[in-house]
């Protein structure tokens, strides 16, 4: 199961990625009455079910609210900083440096009337959540704009040893660097129904630094928009690894316009750039068994969903890619993952799977229902190495021939995979290459059985 959300009258009261699926709800912070609360279910294979609704009743329950306006916020602020309280801040502007969660802290807006901006032009971060059942929500935050700096210019971080930490319903604009980092040792932090935007100069909109250490880390309902570097990055560095970054999860998640203006070389003179491909992705995810389902990329300049790290046991499902150099890359050190009924057009190539080089490739994956639209360059690129993949019933739509290339890649299976444009030429094409070292890689023993090419699908 990769989430479970709970729905009063249709809405998302929000979302839980770990068993046993539950949400905690203040009852007073809720409309009293009688409500109709559903359940919606999604796997990592991107399958989903709902229950029936039932009527429930919330009563105007009684709990200790600390109410807070711009007018008398010191107390509140002090609160939150000791925790174990729930802060409701009337509409209006609050300024603040490092205004700080503790654990079992609740701090809940009007909506977006309610704004926490910057007391001076230079911060490090202007909300600081620490500690474990910390929830933010219902507020703007408003991160002042201009350039990125090196350290510091974050919306929301979220720090080590953090754990239970939710943000929902939050407005993060004009994002001075990143909107959410996390790092460290955190666990179940997750990012809901929010919209955050970047202004085009800040880096990402969430940016989390996973570890063996980290896990459960979730970006839900979430839009993204105007960043330099990254629209989601569930990262981790190593390789390899059998536990890090464990379940990340990405869903229902739309990503827009990553661009970086420092990069335009890559695009107008590749041969003399550098830093190609480090950047400028919609969403990328380094941890395992990450699930990466159903969200919308536009206008990622290199790519729209790019796997790092260690990449085990990971899930792209059910996503639409548009407008983007590569529509979704397999970095090396990806390993028995599944690529399923994703949309890709307007990309040069469609899907791709990096070359082994420092003995580290990617095999063992499968690629199955994938629909490619006019991919100029390569519809689904398999690089020296990358063996043992399955390639199965997948929808080529304009676009090059062959649509699929293995080169230098043995022992794959090739089956009913369908070219819908009745171009001449072979749908599959194998290709000899080169290992890093030099050494020739051969393309030998894959099993081709029912591809072919029609007029129209």
């Amino acid at each position: 199961m990769a989430a479970v959300t709970f729905l009063l009258d249709g809405r998302p009261l929000g979302s839980d990625t770990t068993a046993p699926y539950e949400l905690d709800v203040e009852p007073a912070l809720l409309p009293p009455g009688r409500h109709q609360l559903r359940v919606d279910a999604v796997d990592a294979m991107g399958v989903r079910k709902s229950t029936r609704p039932v009527t429930v009743t919330v009563d105007a329950a009684e709990a200790e609210v600390l109410e807070a306006s711009p007018g008398s916020f010191s107390h509140a602020r002090e609160a939150l900083e000791r925790g174990g309280v729930i802060v409701r801040l009337a509409p209006g502007r609050y300024e603040v440096d490092q205004l700080r969660l503790a654990s079992g802290a609740r701090l809940v807006g009007s909506g977006p009337a309610t704004v926490i901006t910057a007391a001076k032009p230079q911060y490090w971060a202007l909300v600081v959540a620490r500690g474990a059942g910390i929830r933010i929500s219902d507020l703007t935050i408003d991160g002042g704009g201009g350039p990125a700096v090196r350290d510091g210019g974050i919306a929301i971080a979220v720090f080590d040893g953090s754990r239970d930490v939710r943000l929902q319903r939050l407005s993060i604009r004009h994002v001075r660097t990143h909107g959410v980092s996390v790092w460290g040792a955190h666990q179940h932090v997750s990012v809901q129904d929010s919209v955050i935007e970047g202004d085009g100069s800040a880096r990402a909109g969430v940016f989390t630094l996973g570890s063996n250490r980290s896990r459960d880390t979730s970006v839900i309902r979430t839009r993204i928009r105007g960043f330099r570097s990254y629209g989601i990055l569930l990262g981790q560095k190593e390789f390899g690894q059998r536990s890090a970054a464990l379940h990340g999860v990405a869903l229902d998640n739309v990503v827009s316009d990553i661009r970086d203006p420092d990069r335009d070389q890559c695009v107008y003179d590749a041969r003399n750039a550098t830093g190609c491909g480090r950047n400028e992705g919609g969403i990328w995810t380094g941890g395992v068994e990450a699930a990466i389902i159903g969200n919308t990329v536009l206008r990622a300049r290199w790519d729209g969903i790019e796997t790092v790290g260690s990449s085990t046991r990971t899930t792209i499902v059910g996503n639409r890619i548009r407008t983007t150099r590569t529509g979704i890359y397999l970095e090396h050190s990806t390993n028995y993952s599944v690529i399923a009924r994703n949309v890709i057009a307007g990309a040069e190539a469609g899907i791709q799977v990096e070359w082994r080089y420092d003995g580290v490739g990617s095999s063992d994956n499968t690629f199955f229902a994938n629909l490619v639209v006019n991919a100029t360059a390569a519809g689904l690129f398999v690089d020296a190495g990358g063996n043992g993949n399955r390639i199965l019933r997948n929808r080529f739509v304009g676009g090059v021939r062959p649509a699929i290339t293995l080169q230098g890649s043995s022992g794959n299976v090739v089956h009913d995979n369908v070219g819908c444009d009745g171009k001449l030429g072979s749908l599959v094409g194998l290709e000899s290459a080169r290992f890093d070292d030099g050494s020739l890689a051969q393309t030998r023993n894959n099993r081709l059985k029912g591809n072919r090419s029609v007029e129209s699908c």
